[in-house]
């Protein structure tokens, strides 16, 4: 292998890839790296860490791919390479068992296989909730999350933690109605969305005006605080069909998804699809009763989240660690101790028509990305999927 010198690049796009790479960012500028963190997706890079739908591996020296979320291509499952391949990478990291069995059921696709492997070694965005492996506890509990706990000013024992994945057609304000007269606190947490989503953000400006001081159980939080620190405060997540589902099984808290609440990413909206098998489904009409019977129930629905939780996460408090102790292997041309996930598949040709697609694909993906039209370029993205989409 060529020299890789001690010099990495953490590419992000929005402040939820921010999060995720900030404790590796840590960790390398522990160990003596040179370190940038970009939102220029198209710097060249001597080891580049990715974490993008859409990523440009040829500009760096020595890839590294990990999920942009943990949900990532659920609707495509097991197989979200289709859309979303590795093969141009170096390594690919995975978090825990769960994803590792996706990748080897579909392995035998060349498009899934980056050049030396796949890594299971954790979700570093969850180092901050964990010590030696084992979850933060109140006298040690990030201090972040403490200081966002005294300033809310909490008056309920109970937290139900509002976190969508895109807000329209006035769920937040539906998640309030639902619930404000239940003696919990109501946490509304938005995810940080670019001006690339112009709509969107309009819609969550409306919602967050719509509830400012509305009650004083109904709480807006900044949409740049990172979601972990809400999770520490929350004992239920409702959701459309998140990322933050899977996060909140970190600590044990239920996830309820509204099955009725649409997502605008295709024309026209389709119905959320939260097929998750840990998370506890509903109707909006419904979702107040089935609030309480979980509250009802609480400690019951947190030991059922534990096993998930230990199938979707592997090195709990140390992922930053194990991924940049592969990183130095690499450098240092020394030994790895874990080894890659092994598939169990021979690798199947590909049709040369899928090739010619995949191609297309790739190319008009990346051709939006690097001459972007403001406020229509994402959107458009999401809304052409199902038309660019290779099929096998």
């Amino acid at each position: 292998m060529t020299e890789i010198k001690k010099s990495i690049t953490f590419f992000y796009t929005d402040a939820a890839e921010k999060q995720t790479v900030e404790p590796l960012v840590n960790e390398a500028n522990k160990r003596g790296y040179k370190v940038k963190l970009t939102s220029n997706i198209l710097e060249k890079a001597e080891i580049g860490v990715y974490c993008q739908h859409s990523c440009f591996p040829e500009n760096s020296k020595f890839s590294i791919i990990m999920l942009h979320d943990l949900g990532q291509g659920h609707p495509r499952w097991p197989n979200m390479w289709i859309l979303e391949p590795w093969d141009k990478f170096d390594i690919g990291i995975l978090p825990g068992k769960t994803w590792s069995q996706r990748w080897q059921l579909c392995s035998a696709h060349p498009y899934t296989r980056p050049r030396i492997g796949v890594f299971e070694l954790g979700w570093p965005k969850a180092d901050i909730l964990f010590k030696d492996g084992k979850l933060n506890q109140p006298e040690t509990q990030n201090q972040e999350a403490l200081t966002l706990k005294e300033r809310l000013n909490l008056p309920h024992p109970h937290t139900i933690l509002y976190a969508p994945s895109w807000e329209n057609d006035g769920k937040q304000d539906e998640f309030v109605q639902s619930l404000k007269e239940l003696p919990v606190n109501l946490l509304l947490k938005q995810a940080h969305y670019s001006e690339y989503f112009a709509e969107i953000k309009n819609n969550i400006k409306k919602m967050n005006e719509l509830h400012s001081n509305y009650k004083e159980n109904v709480h807006i939080i900044n949409p740049d605080i990172n979601i972990m620190l809400c999770l520490e405060l929350a004992d239920i997540i409702v959701s459309d069909e998140s990322n933050v589902l899977f996060e909140g099984l970190l600590l044990n808290v239920p996830g309820i998804a509204v099955t009725d609440w649409t997502i605008p990413d295709c024309s026209p909206p389709r119905l959320a699809n939260a097929c998750y098998e840990f998370v506890i489904k509903t109707k909006k009409a419904n979702l107040s009763n089935t609030v309480e019977k979980v509250l009802n129930s609480l400690e019951s629905y947190k030991k059922q989240l534990e096993i998930e939780k230990n199938n979707y996460f592997s090195y709990l408090g140390v992922s930053s660690a194990r991924i940049m102790d592969l990183i130095d292997s690499y450098v240092s041309h020394q030994s790895f101790e874990i080894e890659p996930v092994q598939s169990t598949h021979k690798i199947q040709k590909v049709p040369l028509k899928f090739q010619l697609k995949r191609y297309w694909y790739e190319k008009t993906m990346k051709l939006k990305m690097k001459f972007p039209v403001m406020g229509r370029t994402k959107r458009w993205l999401y809304r052409q999927k199902s038309k660019l989409i290779p099929k096998e």
